[in-house]
């Protein structure tokens, strides 16, 4: 929405990528929906599209506790509760292939705003094969003046990687900084210290320097974090513990929230994470289609090994190893 889709020129193609095994899946629009809270109003924002434009898109608010319409359009029928005149010459505005809740805030129109600036400012993604470029930018500067870089550091403590700090230097003749990991030993005489480069450490070590950043960035900002694969390149007790920080109260106190994909399954613990927050997804042999559903689903006790559980098949989303052709 904020990306490169939101920047279409018009007649361009949608990233529109039906479902592959059905032949009635290149008509079928794909849908999206979600709920969500900006400056403690309530929004559900949905819509629909095929490559050639948007088929329909709603926009509600609870502004005084009652649900009530921003906006609505089914294809060039929109419908509005304020300010019509203007909204609809707005509309007017709005090529088929873009979405109205973008294209009426390039217009400044207030009745969208609001619904709009959550999107912008609240949600976040991070690439786990990506640069270390985030943590490196929030550790910049002295830890006087950045208390970040100390949060940093006593997060690579916590996860016991030896590192006691961590320094950034640049260098005028080449624009990409370098990042100094500090380890120290722990000998008789006091120990002594070490400069590690980051792209020396392990690969372990370097993701959970990579994510740190815009774990703290999220938590800051009380934003929405999507991670595909959270697992990768990492050790399950370093993904644990990203995990556990979302988790804890003390840390989270701007009510961050984190939606991620992975197949580690130590993760499946009941002390962690609630069975609402757990997700399968399981691939159907005959249609090749994957439904997502809950753990709430099934009736667990508080002390269950769901790890265990999960493993021997118990709650379906398992691969089938060695099936018949």
């Amino acid at each position: 929405m904020t990306g490169k889709s939101a920047q279409l020129l018009k007649d361009k193609p949608l990233p529109f990528q039906p479902f592959s095994f059905d032949d009635h899946a290149p008509l079928t629009p794909t849908e999206f929906g979600i709920i969500y809270y900006y400056k403690g109003i309530k929004y559900e924002y949905t819509y629909s599209y095929i490559r050639e434009r948007i088929v329909s898109e709603s926009l509600y608010h609870w502004p005084n506790g009652r649900e009530a319409l921003v906006f609505s359009r089914e294809l060039s029928q929109y419908k509005f509760t304020e300010n019509r005149k203007e909204q609809q010459t707005l509309a007017g505005r709005t090529p088929e292939n873009k979405l109205y809740l973008v294209s009426s805030n390039e217009w400044n129109a207030p009745q969208t705003e609001l619904a709009y600036r959550w999107f912008s400012e609240k949600l976040l993604s991070h690439d786990t094969h990506d640069t270390p470029d985030a943590t490196i930018k929030a550790i910049k500067g002295n830890a006087s003046d950045n208390p970040v870089r100390d949060q940093v550091i006593r997060e690579l403590l916590h996860a016991d990687l030896g590192i006691v700090s961590v320094g950034v230097t640049e260098d005028k003749n080449d624009q990409k900084p370098s990042v100094l990991m500090v380890h120290r030993t722990k000998d008789l005489d006091g120990g002594k210290s070490f400069p590690m480069p980051l792209e020396e450490e392990s690969l372990g070590t370097q993701r959970f320097f990579s994510r740190i950043g815009p774990w703290l960035d999220a938590l800051d900002k009380g934003g929405v974090l999507f991670v595909d694969e959270i697992d990768s390149s990492m050790h399950p007790l370093l993904t644990k513990r990203l995990v556990e920080m979302m988790q804890d109260s003390e840390i989270n106190t701007n009510h961050a929230q984190l939606i991620f994909t992975t197949h580690d399954t130590i993760l499946l613990d009941l002390t962690l994470l609630r069975r609402d927050q757990i997700w399968f997804a399981e691939k159907y042999p005959d249609t090749l289609g994957t439904s997502i559903f809950s753990m709430w689903d099934f009736s667990v006790r508080k002390d269950e090994n769901i790890q265990k559980g999960y493993l021997q098949g118990k709650y379906g989303a398992i691969p089938f190893l060695g099936g018949d052709l």
